[in-house]
């Protein structure tokens, strides 16, 4: 049933990507002006924004539909605006992590590190990943000053609350990081909640608030019933990610199953697997979290673990409250009279498409 959200979403991408392309080559001549490599950098930052599926955009675009569209222009600008704040938070994060891929393609200081490479022979490989990790900073500010500046074209309600939920998206981030250093593993719920502002706020509830906003008839019972229904399904799209890190497809994720556990990530999956380990299963399990290289074999002596110990099923028992909870928010919004039937529909596929996703 989700093949109907799958094909608006895909529609919806078309047209952010086309309008990503035009923010792009218009700025191509100021890029080349100050950098040598201005083209080149205009050229991968536009792949590197059109490579993802462009969720929150879409469902931007699908918020404006929710009670008429009244400025075409509008909801674009802020489709494209949002997956360019989305594109710079990943280069950002790609280099806190360490990541070398990113939806099955380099990380953009690892293309940046492979330009230099190629053409300044000279600098050592250190030298040149430090500064291609300077200079991917650089690009995902890049991209957030041309995000506002689409977003400046937006009523001021609108442009306000995607700069509150982004520094909010800021701080969870760093709790984030901040978890994968300090020794100990948190209790499973101050992780959700730190999710419910890293991910889940901005990924779905603020996508679909801030297309609702551009809308004049927009009212606060709205806002709230699109809240509650962004917020349980992000959580659900974070921890459907947690899962998939750990049983996904490498070539469906775009980046290497098991990059979570060597990465340290304290996941609700690891969460709920360590009180279940006896102590020679936890000095086993301490060998593979954050070791360099992760051999087949143990991570599939974790994937038995959390399948067998239960904590699988305890995932997806969060999991189903959450998505409970979604259709209970659904149920509410459906009673405004003004709400689009059809966006109703693409929402109830929304729903169905975050329990079943593979990538």
């Amino acid at each position: 049933m989700e093949q109907l959200f799958l094909e608006f979403a895909q529609q919806a991408k078309a047209t952010i990507s086309a309008h990503i392309a035009s923010i792009l080559h218009e700025n191509q001549l100021m890029f080349s002006r100050i950098s040598g490599t201005g083209a080149w950098l205009a050229s991968e930052m536009e792949d590197f924004a059109d490579s993802g599926k462009m969720l929150r955009g879409s469902l931007a675009i699908l918020g404006a539909q929710l009670l008429g569209v009244q400025n075409q222009k509008h909801s674009i600008s802020l489709a494209a605006g949002l997956e360019l704040l989305q594109a710079g938070l990943l280069v950002h994060d790609d280099i806190m992590d360490h990541d070398e891929k990113r939806r099955g393609k380099p990380t953009f200081h690892i293309r940046i590190r492979n330009k230099i490479q190629q053409t300044d022979t000279g600098l050592s490989a250190p030298l040149a990943s430090q500064l291609a990790e300077a200079q991917s900073i650089c690009a995902g500010d890049l991209f957030f000053f041309l995000a506002w500046q689409e977003l400046a074209y937006l009523p001021q309600r609108v442009s306000v609350t995607v700069a509150q939920e982004h520094a909010k998206v800021t701080l969870a981030q760093m709790q984030d990081v901040a978890l994968g250093y300090v020794e100990g593993f948190p209790d499973i719920s101050s992780v959700i909640e730190m999710y419910r502002h890293k991910t889940a706020r901005y990924t779905v509830a603020l996508p679909l608030m801030a297309g609702a906003l551009l809308l004049d008839n927009c009212t606060s019972e709205v806002l709230k019933s699109l809240e509650r229904l962004g917020e349980s399904l992000g959580i659900v799209f974070q921890l459907q990610d947690d899962r998939l890190g750990l049983f996904g497809d490498e070539t469906a994720i775009g980046k290497p199953v098991g990059s979570d556990l060597k990465e340290g990530k304290k996941t609700p999956y690891i969460l709920a697997l360590i009180p279940q380990l006896s102590e020679s299963e936890m000095k086993r399990f301490n060998s593979i979290f954050r070791a360099q290289a992760l051999e087949p074999s143990e991570l599939e002596w974790i994937r038995s673990l959390i399948v067998s110990r239960g904590v699988d099923a305890k995932i997806r028992s969060l999991i189903d409250n959450q998505i409970e909870l979604a259709r209970k928010a659904l149920a509410d919004l459906g009673q405004f009279e003004a709400v689009s039937e059809e966006t109703m529909i693409l929402l109830a596929d929304f729903i169905d498409y975050s329990l079943s996703r593979e990538r």
